[in-house]
């Protein structure tokens, strides 16, 4: 029988210990939360939490650590005091701290309310942001729930007194009065909700007989103009990404909701949800309007990919510890991948812009040292330490890490280009759509042997699929892309042949010492010599450094030079070998000087579509 993934994912809210409660919880009474917004200007909520039809015993209460859309653990409970727990008729109950994330309320009798403050002054898709203009919140982050009460229903009542010109934005369900209902905790952590001042645009998109409502619901300071014309460019970015699939998901309760927050009262971020998404950012629609619409795009395509068409490595979900995925390079990458290619075949970008435009993801995957030690499988399963995580501590992440968003969009990239050129009328389009069709629309989690099939299956060659996957996949080789992109007429070259390359490296002057500014990289000549960020140069080939200037000189490719230089107090000596320059650029064919032919012309267009 088909379950819908939200039921899925709530299960590991059973499966992090044994649930005495939830072991017999028959319980059907709804969990009702309530929210004052009294103390904004302080950045407090004060939230009470109602549970009927208690079974005897102890009930634990919890606060997760994790949230859907992110992939690392967040200590949401920091922000969580002055928590209190009474009965139905007001006595105060017996509450005890159990953990960090966790409270005890003993000495009930089937019924309690459970309140505290929640500070939250950071408001993004991941935390919440409490303030005079609006509250921003990320359900995980906000709210505690009630341990083995999975499956229950959830009330949440918004007590917007004194508040009159504030709306709330949600994929919650409206049940008046500022009421608004999810049929789970998943669900409910699934909805991230703004409330304050809103500005709505709605439009109707019909699918496959029913018809839904795109919305959106924005916090922006822009005039009603630029909100209609980027709104025309949203629903360009819904039209286009729809006819990848072939089709809308089938959004629950007919409705999917852009949650716009582009303000200076705002952090930047993007986070998408089963119904809707949460776009970020402190800039604007007058300045940033065609920056910002690639998240959206980001944001949208997720609705197929990840949300529904879903690895199995983030089943279940555990919204107290943190999933280790070996799919992100496919569920982020290949969405990165897509969420600029949406907005040139829109129209939003020229061919041009697009072409220049994925020079930085290439220059950044195919350059840096990361990929000699981890392929794209293994970069997805460092998301917990990078996927906004925090360490006091220093990582070499320069030198062993690449983002599986830029990975995966480069290999999305590659496999694209490779059906393309090999397949006559394939393309990634036509994995997708296969991936939708057999892992998205039933919600059947997939394996990367799954995706695997899919590409054979789509190509018909079973040993193209294999050798692809074991190269580049499960390996940490990349095709000749500069040869691929050929085939379409666009041209990737070195950006300064004959120039020596010193990557990601940078000095500064600090009281008359030549100081390393950055991490040094394994494919920099200069880490050969020991040289380190933090050490004073003191001399190059025996002639003394008195300002950074002094170190830019024409290197000569393949010649070896001497430096001496500090590290710790101590003096150092070392050698190094001048390499070419790596980093290169992408553009037309036309615009490097040469002359696509008819083909290349015809394959580009079929790629990108045709510049209107």
């Amino acid at each position: 029988m088909k379950r819908h993934m939200w039921f899925l994912l709530v299960l590991p809210l059973l499966a992090c210990e044994p649930q005495q409660q939830s072991a017999s919880d028959s319980g059907t009474a709804p969990i009702v939360y309530s929210v004052n917004f009294d103390n904004v200007q302080h950045h407090e909520l004060r939230i009470s939490i109602h549970f009927k039809e208690l079974k005897n015993g102890p009930i634990k209460l919890r606060m997760p650590q994790t949230s859907p859309g992110r992939y690392a653990v967040h200590n949401f409970a920091k922000n969580v005091y002055e928590s209190k727990a009474v009965d139905g008729s007001g006595n105060e109950l017996a509450l005890r701290k159990t953990n960090i994330t966790e409270w005890e309320v003993s000495g009930h009798s089937g019924e309690v309310v459970f309140s505290y403050t929640l500070f939250g002054n950071h408001g993004d898709g991941t935390y919440t942001g409490i303030d005079n203009r609006k509250a921003h919140m990320n359900m995980p982050a906000t709210f505690i729930y009630g341990e083995g009460l999975d499956d229950r229903p959830i009330e949440v009542i918004f007590d917007l007194e004194g508040k009159d010109n504030w709306d709330v934005a949600t994929q919650l369900v409206a049940a008046g009065d500022n009421k608004y209902t999810a049929p789970n905790y998943y669900y409910f952590y699934d909805s991230p909700t703004m409330v304050g001042p809103m500005r709505w645009r709605r439009w109707q998109v019909e699918d496959d007989g029913e018809e839904y409502t795109i919305e959106i619901a924005a916090m922006v300071e822009d005039t009603d103009e630029a909100l209609d014309d980027y709104t025309e460019w949203v629903k360009q970015v819904v039209e286009e990404q729809i006819k990848i699939y072939g089709g809308l998901p089938k959004f629950d309760y007919g409705r999917y909701t852009f949650l716009v927050s582009y303000n200076p009262w705002i952090n930047g971020d993007g986070m998408e949800h089963r119904n809707s998404t949460v776009c970020s950012s402190s800039g604007s629609l007058a300045n940033n309007a065609g920056g910002l619409i690639n998240t959206i795009s980001h944001e949208f395509f997720h609705a197929w990919n990840v949300e529904r068409i879903r690895p199995q490595s983030l089943e279940p979900f555990d919204f107290d510890h943190a999933n280790m995925s070996d799919a992100l390079w496919f569920a982020e990458g290949f969405t990165s991948y897509y969420d600029d290619l949406v907005l040139r075949r829109a129209g939003i970008r020229d061919q041009a812009r697009y072409a220049r435009g994925i020079a930085g993801g290439l220059n950044y995957v195919i350059n840096f040292p990361g990929r000699e030690i981890k392929g794209p499988i293994e970069m997805s399963k460092h998301a917990p330490f990078v996927d906004a995580g925090t360490a006091n501590d220093e990582t070499n992440y320069q030198n062993t890490f690449i983002s599986y968003y830029s990975y995966g969009a480069v290999i999305g990239l590659a496999m694209d280009l490779s059906i393309r050129s090999s397949y006559e009328g394939k393309s990634l389009d036509d994995l997708m759509t296969y991936m939708w069709e057999n892992h998205g629309k039933n919600e059947k989690p997939y394996t990367i042997g799954d995706i695997e099939n899919a590409l054979a299956s789509v190509t018909g060659d079973v040993e193209f699929a294999s050798a692809f996957f074991e190269d580049y996949i499960y390996g940490s080789d990349l095709p000749d892309i500069p040869a691929l992109l050929k085939q379409f007429g666009v041209t990737m070259r070195l950006r300064n042949p004959n120039k020596a390359g010193f990557p990601s490296f940078a000095l500064t002057d600090k009281d008359g010492d030549i100081i390393v500014r950055n991490t040094m990289l394994r494919s920099n000549p200069l880490y050969e010599s020991g040289l380190e960020q933090g050490d004073k140069i003191l001399e190059v080939d025996g002639q003394p450094l008195t300002s950074a200037a002094d170190f830019d000189r024409d290197w000569e490719i393949g010649s070896s030079h001497t430096i001496k230089y500090v590290q710790n107090g101590l003096e150092h000596a070392g050698t190094f070998t001048i390499i070419q320059d790596p980093s290169f650029e992408v553009m037309l064919a036309e615009d490097a000087g040469s002359t696509p032919s008819e083909e290349q012309l015809a394959r580009r267009n079929a790629w990108l579509g045709e510049d209107k």
